[in-house]
């Protein structure tokens, strides 16, 4: 009796095993929670620190239909109903150019939502010739204040962490990327007291330099985009996308410190730029994506700041592109190390590339797991032509799960068209991704994914 207890309990976990999902086996819809439809082209999105909200910025907003007409917009989705809680209504910016909205971040604290109009004419609405953020107070979700950030182009923000000598201090970066300098908007003392204009917050602006150029490039000289901070608020990594050079700002005095000279050929074994950066929470690494290249890359970060410290009083203070090399942290993958991991292979359900490598996979946005950092979440945009302007919108994307521990992609999801926006809940559960050109926000199942691959690791490793 004991024995056939035995057997059938053996059966039993033989079985369960053997009917145990495997990611190479699974598609993307096993993983898909659903989707929402957003206003035009949605650009850049964040959860509010809570998790409850997402915000969508929207570059050609929606219309209206009490008056039949295009609106700038951001829209407020409730996470846990993956449904749309509000329409925020902002500025118009050039009805000529980006008409809306860019990207979203938050304040340190929590309290404010920032979203950026990227450009300003004479008909703009509100802080003509440039770009502004629009607040929004994010318990009532309304429009608390409109700051001028002064700049062309204005898109990526980072709130920097809060700085130890200055308790209380809430600077907030916004890359422009016409204008090449990054605004410094203070939003310490930002208070909701029915007075729209918050000129008194912007408080100056980082004019960027370079040594270096892209002779292919004509329209830009720098085209800042990525920004990420140190954990201690001191610095700012910004990147020089159209250069590829890496430009290291004093965050607390505000000011360009040096420039890492961009990665030679020798190192990359491609010619790269820098799209996106993150940093982790203990301040240790740097992750970039590189849109020229397919593919991304890590550096040690206390290395970087050595090195920074060895010219910072010299008359001219860039590191050379070989330093890339004493800075890189290679990638430990199947086939040996790996300065730069490529990202050029589709998933076996793409529509358009199923089980095959593109060389126009196009890397941009970037997002680290929020709770342990050991996943790097990737969305490649995805094109058929060299051309931003030529992108065919029945092209599907990709976002690439990597596993940084040891360089292996976990899985690869099927995005929308011109997946861009990317971004993950603060508990890691859910991933959020955004076609610029199918106009979706789509909401996939992380718990599930990553289950299943750590169930896999730990039975592998268990075997061995």
């Amino acid at each position: 009796m004991r024995f056939s207890l035995f057997i059938s309990l053996v059966l039993l976990c033989t079985n369960t095993y053997a009917r145990a999902p495997l990611l190479e086996d699974s598609f993307t819809k096993d993983f898909l929670l659903g989707t929402a439809p957003t206003g035009c082209m949605p650009k850049g999105m964040k959860v509010e620190p809570t998790g409850r909200f997402l915000y969508v910025a929207e570059m050609c907003g929606k219309i209206d239909p009490s008056i039949k007409q295009r609106v700038p917009t951001t829209s407020i989705f409730n996470l846990q109903k993956r449904a749309l809680e509000k329409t925020v209504v902002t500025p118009v910016g050039i009805k000529g150019g980006i008409f809306a909205n860019t990207e979203v971040d938050f304040s340190v604290d929590g309290k404010w939502a920032f979203i950026s109009r990227a450009e300003g004419d004479k008909t703009s609405e509100i802080f003509l010739d440039g770009g502004l953020l629009t607040v929004v107070n994010t318990v009532t979700q309304k429009i608390a204040k409109y700051i001028p950030t002064k700049g062309a182009g204005s898109k990526i923000i980072a709130a920097r962490p809060f700085v130890k000598e200055s308790p209380g201090e809430q600077i907030i970066y916004v890359a422009n990327y016409f204008s090449d300098d990054v605004s410094i908007i203070d939003v310490s003392k930002l208070r909701d007291d029915g007075n729209l204009d918050g000129s008194a917050h912007y408080i100056g602006k980082i004019r960027l330099k370079t040594n270096f150029t892209n002779p292919n490039i004509k329209k830009y000289l720098i085209a800042p985009r990525g920004i990420a901070f140190t954990p201690d608020g001191k610095y700012a990594l910004i990147l020089a996308t159209e250069t590829g050079s890496l430009i290291i700002v004093d965050a607390v005095h505000h000011k360009q410190i040096a420039e890492l000279a961009p990665m030679d050929l020798a190192t990359a074994g491609r010619a790269v730029n820098l799209r996106h950066v993150v940093v982790s929470k203990d301040g240790r690494t740097a992750y970039f994506s590189h849109m020229r290249g397919n593919a991304i890359s890590r550096i040690n970060m206390k290395k970087l700041m050595e090195e920074v410290l060895t010219v910072t009083t010299t008359s001219t203070p860039v590191l050379a592109s070989t330093t890339w090399k004493n800075l890189l942290i290679p990638f430990h993958t199947r086939d040996g190390r790996k300065n730069l991991l490529v990202l050029e292979d589709y998933p076996k359900d793409h529509p358009n590339f199923p089980n095959q490598k593109w060389e126009l996979a196009h890397p941009n946005t970037i997002a680290l797991d929020p709770v342990h950092n050991r996943y790097l979440y990737v969305s490649s945009r995805t094109t058929t032509s060299l051309e931003d302007s030529r992108v065919d919108p029945k092209i599907k994307g990709k976002i690439d799960i990597i596993d940084v521990r040891n360089g292996q992609l976990v899985f690869s999801l099927v995005g929308g068209s011109q997946p861009t926006a990317l971004e993950v809940s603060p508990d890691g559960k859910t991933l959020m991704s955004a076609g610029l050109k199918d106009d979706q926000v789509y909401f996939f199942d992380l718990k599930k994914i990553l289950s299943i691959y750590e169930y896999q690791i730990s039975t592998k490793a268990s075997h061995q």
